[in-house]
């Protein structure tokens, strides 16, 4: 073999890692809008107003850099790196949207061998690319100023600390709705499990004298307006949720475990066109007395039963489209029809409840709202016959047992809610415990110019009408799909 031969011989591994890395990095055209309810102009007049927020910084915000656990349904972005990208699956990322020259840019890794091969085969290009290409192709195509390697990110930095000494960088310190362990480590030793912790010290490390604040204010703000995208994808989430939900109504029966009846509702909500979980199904039974969603992530085996005949199931589900999540919850009999005591109580919460909405409009507060609900049940609470439902109006009298959150590509963005603009969209319901027994119920709301609408397929409220729409599924589920 010739000297040439040889050259080519040792060359050819090296073209073939260059072909599969131009291959996994190349961004498709044709695929730009493959999945996306959003256009991708929506998420370039969202980093305009980022940059108008701040024109005396820049926002940095880090991608999701870990691949999903084996026990995850799908990797989950970043919300705040989703909501200014659109980039559902880019790992190792870093986007900064500058106030200061009005631009933004987009750091990216390019992949090690090991990280090629893991995604060796795949179709994931354009937006659902889990690397991207820096270069003018993939900038045109997300329309972001600059993509260039984030080996160059320090740089930048540095760059613009010169320019602008009193430059202040605002990052994502973590917001309502992030549940990660707030501190992970013993005094005096930094967080190992919470990003929203470690991406600020990071930063801080390397540039002990920069000026730091937090984002999420800012990002909340901006964030908290729907646009007619977002509401649509929205209603999508909330028409999956619903075909769970209904579906978990009719397998509902003594004898079922809480575990049966949330596998029912994933079932269903996935065949509507659910793409994921928004959180696991909730459900309480028996004696629910103190018990909370949260709860479910600290105890494997929490909540999990032989529901019984005379029982109430407070059920509260949620799925995604698109990113965006669907939120509802009622209270409903084991048995297929609540005891009369029960009933007093669900009727009363849900008249309370009605009231409440009524008072539900832009420029509302949340305080407005609840108050309305307590006002209700001030006025009506003598009127109440049983002991039950007279321990519920005492709890419902309680600012607490009324509970309200923005909601939209997080299940909880904003709580508490201060005020309520039109675009808004928000969750809001009743939850309480009377002697061991949990009622409850939730809907979607859209804040409009005229006051508001239902953003999930309307569930029943009152007990009459919960048994009716129970009886009816459950026989519906007896006779089986309809013949095609």
């Amino acid at each position: 073999m010739n000297s040439s031969s040889r050259k080519r011989t040792a060359l050819r591994p090296i073209v073939k890692r260059t072909i599969l890395l131009l291959a996994l990095l190349g961004c498709s055209l044709g695929t730009v809008l493959a999945h996306m309810g959003i256009d991708p102009s929506e998420f370039q007049a969202r980093r305009q107003s980022v940059m108008n927020a701040v024109p005396d910084g820049i926002v940095l915000l880090h991608s999701v850099s870990a691949f999903k656990s084996w026990n995850e349904s799908g990797f989950q972005q970043d919300s705040n790196f989703y909501y200014l990208t659109g980039l559902e699956n880019l790992h190792f990322a870093i986007v900064a949207v500058d106030g200061t020259t009005k631009e933004s840019w987009l750091f990216v890794k390019a992949p090690t061998e090991k990280e090629q091969r893991r995604v060796a085969g795949s179709v994931l290009n354009g937006w659902d690319s889990v690397y991207l290409t820096p270069d003018h192709q993939t900038e045109q195509l997300l329309g972001i100023d600059h993509i260039v390697l984030w080996n160059g990110f320090p740089d930048f930095i540095e760059t613009r600390r010169k320019a602008n000494p009193g430059i202040v960088f605002y990052l994502d310190h973590g917001g309502e709705g992030k549940t990660v362990a707030d501190v992970s480590n013993p005094p005096g030793l930094g967080a190992i499990e919470n990003p929203y912790l470690l991406w600020p010290a990071a930063i801080q490390a390397k540039w002990p004298d920069a000026n730091i604040a937090d984002a999420t204010p800012i990002l909340h703000k901006i964030r908290a307006v729907k646009s007619p995208a977002e509401i649509a994808l929205l209603k999508k989430a909330a028409a999956s949720t619903d075909a769970g939900f209904r579906a978990a109504m009719a397998a509902i029966a003594p004898g079922r475990t809480n575990r049966e009846i949330e596998g029912a509702a994933i079932e269903a909500a996935l065949r509507a066109g659910a793409d994921g979980i928004g959180m696991w199904p909730e459900l309480k039974t028996g004696l629910v007395s103190g018990k909370t969603v949260f709860q479910k992530a600290y105890d494997y085996h929490l909540l999990n039963r032989t529901v019984k005949a005379g029982e109430t199931v407070l059920m509260d589900l949620g799925f995604n489209y698109e990113f965006y999540k669907g939120d509802v919850g009622r209270t409903l009999p084991v048995s297929g029809h609540f005891t009369p005591d029960q009933r007093e109580v669900i009727d009363f919460m849900s008249s309370a409840y009605q009231s409440g909405l009524q008072a539900m409009y832009d420029g509302a507060s949340g305080n407005d709202i609840v108050q309305a609900c307590i006002h209700y049940v001030e006025n009506h609470k003598n009127g109440l016959h049983s002991d039950l439902a007279k321990r519920a109006a005492a709890e419902l009298l309680k600012p607490t047992k009324w509970v309200m959150y923005t909601h939209g590509l997080d299940m909880v963005e904003i709580f508490p809610v201060q005020e309520l603009h039109t675009g808004n969209t928000v969750a809001f319901g009743p939850d309480l415990d009377v002697d061991g027994q949990g009622f409850y119920e939730e809907d979607t709301f859209l804040i409009t110019a005229e006051g508001h609408e239902l953003i999930n397929p309307a569930l029943p409220y009152s007990a009459a009408d919960i048994e009716k729409m129970m009886a009816h599924l459950k026989r519906s589920q007896k006779s089986g799909p309809p013949q095609t």
